[in-house]
């Protein structure tokens, strides 16, 4: 694999984490219940980690980390359906990077996306959890 093609897919994940922030924070912000707002800004957090860690991948290789982000959907209904896009969202996520760690070859980038993949697991239980003590 060329390493135009490994930037070309920690882009890809670089933007995912982008929009994932921009979206927690947003709703964290208009989330009334306190508890499902501070996780969504404490995760929101993390994937700021994650996107630095991205970006920096991308610079190592020669890239440019892309800051471009596609339209945004915060979801809609409140409390629960905020919840409910944020698993979405983290769902996706974790069958990116897995996809992402099976074909890049470098084994330290491989290090840091599992890392990574690790912690999007955790977001996503902890989103659940939430939704759950909402029902």
């Amino acid at each position: 694999m060329k390493k135009s093609e490994i930037i070309n897919l920690l882009n890809k994940d670089l933007t995912g984490e982008i929009e994932a922030i921009l979206i927690y924070m947003r709703d964290s912000f208009v989330t009334p219940q306190c508890d499902p707002s501070r996780t969504m800004e404490e995760i929101a957090k993390d994937e700021m980690r994650h996107a630095e860690t991205l970006s920096e991948l991308i610079v190592d290789l020669g890239g440019i980390p892309s800051m471009l982000h596609k339209e945004l959907d915060f979801g809609k209904g409140g409390t629960k359906g905020y919840l409910r896009k944020l698993i979405s969202l983290e769902e996706g996520a974790i069958a990116m990077y897995r996809e992402h760690i099976a074909a890049i070859p470098d084994e330290q980038i491989k290090k840091k996306l599992t890392h990574i993949l690790h912690e999007e697991e955790e977001h996503l239980e902890e989103f659940k959890e939430k939704l759950r003590d909402l029902k």
